[in-house]
């Protein structure tokens, strides 16, 4: 995953418009993310039904011994969609923080 930024490193606006900028955002984004998540979730389910396992018991296993070029080549997407799957999982759960947040009232001093 990329480098997480903190964006009260890089800028300097008034608690109210960063709040609302990532507010807004946030409602545009999160239905992109939503649907990435549900994408790759259905994926590795996708993968699951089909080798009637799990990733991560594969993973601790091994590939079978007979394990063709199609098992091996669904076993790379397979890995690409989980990861997708997590991160996507992470990032939509600390955007809707942001959103929740966004919704309590900021204090001016």
């Amino acid at each position: 995953m990329d480098r997480v930024v903190s964006v009260l490193d890089i800028a300097e606006l008034p608690a109210h418009e960063m709040l609302s900028i990532l507010r807004q955002g946030a409602i545009v984004r999160l239905p992109y993310l939503e649907a990435r998540f549900h994408q790759a979730e259905a994926q590795v389910a996708r993968f699951e039904e089909r080798y009637q396992t799990t990733l991560a018991q594969l993973s601790a296993q091994g590939l079978p011994d007979d394990a063709d070029y199609q098992f091996h080549e669904d076993f790379i997407e397979w890995e690409y969609w989980h990861k997708v799957w997590h991160e996507t999982e992470m990032i939509v759960r600390n955007v809707r923080q942001i959103l929740q947040s966004a919704e309590t009232p900021v204090v001016h001093s």
